[in-house]
């Protein structure tokens, strides 16, 4: 999923491979035979050539070949290690797992991952993914969106390592995450996830059933000039609309492309009871509220007379995926039920 607003935005191993060589005889073998003792000496003496086949073998049928997005078979042997996820480190976080890198563009990482990636260095993707940058971290397996790297350039980039290009469009992060946790060999820690996820939005759910009855909920985007909505088919307009069942002011309902503009003159015809207004990146909550107090127009909203403005963060809410989504559930069960 890209950064910009309206582009959006989860091998080869060293197997560990043990042979158990049988060895004849024990504490008390006073009953064996020399022969006997001759011949379970030359068959626990495995030749060098002998062992060599039994590992092939052995990393032979720890290999895997899947299927990406977009066709491409991509073989992975044993479970990857080291691995480079750019903008999908939420999936690996979610799984429990660590990758080599971090997503950045221009500097800014994501923040709600940063109490688990903080110590990572970044790799920076305003340009996409270049191989030079991606052979920097030697990865076992990288993963990526056809956002930041074009199908045209896969090539490039599966030279560096086994890569599994995700469809940047497809717009389902549970698929997504199925996929991580079939790549990684997690399919059951992913599975019980997404059970975990559909227990707490029924929980938040049941706790707003009461504080949001008959209440409009509206989330916004603001510049100098215009304001975004975000629609119910978008990122989080999908969690509060959708699965939280929440009601959308007619504007946000009938937005084309479910991120639309809105002109600072129709500010008025948005008539929600709660606003969420998410600070861009780059920005604080202090220079948006001075940027708002500036617009006439915006004091007249009924959210704002009623002082039910909630300042939240691009980072996880212009965002889809596990961690996101459960701090933008956390965010709306805080502000709605307070």
């Amino acid at each position: 999923m890209k950064k910009p607003i309206r582009k959006y935005a989860l091998s080869v191993m060293t197997a560990a491979v043990v042979l158990l060589l049988g060895a004849c005889g024990n504490a008390d073998n006073s009953n064996v035979t020399p022969s006997a003792s001759s011949a379970a000496s030359e068959s626990a003496a495995v030749s060098p050539s002998a062992a060599a086949s039994a590992a092939a073998s052995a990393a032979a049928s720890s290999e895997r070949t899947l299927t990406d997005d977009y066709g491409h078979q991509v073989s992975i042997e044993s479970t990857p290690e080291r691995i480079l996820a750019p903008y999908m480190e939420d999936a690996l976080v979610t799984l429990g797992v660590t990758p080599v890198a971090k997503y950045s563009a221009g500097g800014t990482v994501q923040e709600h991952l940063e109490p688990w990636l903080a110590d990572l260095p970044v790799i920076d993707l305003m340009s996409g993914l270049s191989p030079e940058a991606a052979l920097g971290f030697e990865p076992d397996l990288i993963m990526i969106s056809s956002h930041f790297l074009p199908v045209e350039n896969y090539e490039t980039i599966a030279k560096v390592a086994p890569t599994y290009l995700f469809n940047g469009e497809a717009g389902d992060w549970g698929e997504q995450l199925r996929k991580v946790g079939e790549l990684l060999g997690k399919e059951e820690l992913a599975e019980q996830k997404l059970t975990e996820y559909d227990a707490k939005i029924a929980e938040a759910k049941e706790q707003l059933s009461q504080s949001v009855e008959g209440k409009k909920v509206a989330i916004l985007w603001p510049s100098e000039k215009e304001f975004y909505v975000v629609g119910s088919e978008f990122l989080s307009g999908k969690l509060l609309y959708g699965e939280l069942g929440l009601a959308a002011p007619e504007l946000a309902s009938a937005t084309p492309d479910n991120f639309g503009t809105l002109s600072l003159e129709k500010l008025p015809e948005l008539d929600a009871d709660e606003l969420f207004v998410i600070t861009p990146e780059g920005q604080t909550e202090e220079q948006v509220d001075k940027l708002l107090a500036d617009m006439p127009l915006w004091k007249t909203m009924p959210a704002v007379k009623n002082g039910r403005v909630h300042h939240v963060s691009s980072g996880h809410w212009i965002n889809s995926a596990y961690m996101a989504n459960l701090a933008v559930l956390q965010d709306v069960t805080e502000a709605l039920q307070g």
